[in-house]
């Protein structure tokens, strides 16, 4: 597959997984099982192909091929912390995690389409962070689906504070852009603006 070609130009150029006879795109998938081989997953975007006696490419999901040079991006911030939500989680827990000093990003991993706990304490300190100049990016705990702020109360308050929908980004997809966007957009408006938009494939 890696070396594959139609009409003299590559057919894959993009960065794979190849497990268990297909072909996942790799900003789409996550490890789900230890044990089989079925390890692989990518819930919300489809297999890129499938090998048999033959491979099997599904052309319509294939990134185009492009003639752009590739540019490697070695400059990466970690001054990213991770808060995920679950039943009991204090203030205390959450201030430390959000408030602090050293934090430039935020990966929120909320319920389901993007749900948080409405107590005030929570949004209240959600709302400081982010006056504070920090970008918080909102994914879903769920394999599948999507972050859809608004669509039940309890995330409805989140576009007001300010808080990036992360879509239909997988957690690994999400910290790998985070760190992305913090070392090359030094202004926290273009780092947002790129948070939301595709720039690899990576979310619808």
């Amino acid at each position: 597959m890696a070396a594959d070609k139609k009409d003299g130009k590559p057919i894959i150029t993009e960065v794979c997984i190849f497990f268990n006879h297909v072909l996942l795109r790799g900003n789409r998938s996550k490890k789900v099982e230890s044990q089989h081989f079925d390890a692989f997953e990518s819930e919300n975007y489809p297999i890129l192909a499938e090998a048999g006696i033959s491979i099997d490419y599904q052309w319509s999901y294939l990134k185009p091929y492009a003639k752009d040079f590739i540019q490697y991006q070695s400059a990466m911030d970690t001054h990213i912390a991770v808060l995920k939500l679950f039943p009991g989680l204090n203030e205390s827990t959450v201030a430390h995690t959000v408030l602090a000093e050293s934090v430039k990003g935020i990966i929120l991993e909320s319920y389901g389409s993007g749900n948080v706990p409405q107590e005030p304490w929570f949004l209240d300190l959600l709302r400081e962070s982010v006056k504070q100049g920090k970008i918080i990016l909102n994914v879903s705990q769920c394999n599948g689906g999507r972050v859809m702020h608004g669509k039940y109360e309890t995330s409805s308050e989140l576009d007001k504070i300010g808080v990036v929908s992360g879509h239909d980004l997988t957690f690994e997809a999400a910290t790998t852009k985070m760190m992305y966007v913090l070392a090359k957009y030094p202004n926290t408006r273009d780092a947002k603006k790129c948070l939301r938009t595709p720039i690899r494939g990576e979310m619808n």
